[in-house]
């Protein structure tokens, strides 16, 4: 049998009250959560500034207690720089003192020498003391001529003994273990020195 189209819309009206009571429930249930997870949020942010807060007082305690000590260190040193100061200051006072009573001393055995030399002696020590430069001159040896080195194919023998085989630059640098740069400059000087000693 069949049922009129009104019921229809009767049936269709039910199931929409009975799907609309449903639906608060769900959309509350899932607000709850929402709720739930930004008090959880909300939570770690506190727990995590109170961390925060906990290291910054640490390090702060910390920083507190190294200028204390760095203080006390300062105040120590500078206590020791202070006695070492009045300690030179009467280490040069007593010193300054030694010597002048030893100048002093000095002078009054000078004075002493002085009186007991006659003028005959002061001669006598001059006319020796002219002796002996004039004997120590006379004995020097005459000045040696001045050095002039070794000549360059002293200097360089194997080198000069290949140039006169007739090698080439380049054969003698390679021998040698040599710059030709070097092998050039060397023959350059030795013609050089040649013509300034004939």
């Amino acid at each position: 049998m069949a049922m009129p189209p009104f019921v229809y819309v009767i049936l269709l009206g039910l199931v929409l009250v009975v799907y609309a009571r449903f639906l608060p429930k769900t959309v509350s249930a899932g607000a709850g959560k929402a709720k739930s997870a930004v008090q959880e949020i909300e939570e770690t942010i506190e727990h995590f500034a109170a961390e925060m807060d906990e290291q910054n007082q640490a390090m702060l305690d910390l920083f507190t207690k190294t200028k204390h000590d760095y203080e006390v260190e300062l105040a120590k040193l500078a206590g020791r720089l202070e006695s070492l100061e009045r300690q030179k200051i009467e280490l040069s006072r007593e010193l300054t003192k030694q010597s002048s009573a030893e100048l002093g001393a000095d002078r009054t055995t000078m004075a002493e020498t002085a009186v007991s030399i006659s003028p005959q002696e002061v001669q006598e020590a001059h006319a020796a003391a002219e002796s002996y430069a004039a004997a120590d001159q006379a004995a020097q040896p005459d000045p040696e001529p001045p050095y002039t080195g070794l000549s360059m194919r002293t200097r360089y023998l194997e080198l000069f003994a290949l140039h006169d085989q007739g090698k080439s630059v380049e054969a003698i640098a390679k021998k040698l273990n040599m710059n030709k740069g070097e092998v050039n400059l060397i023959l350059q000087l030795s013609r050089q020195e040649e013509r300034t000693h004939v």
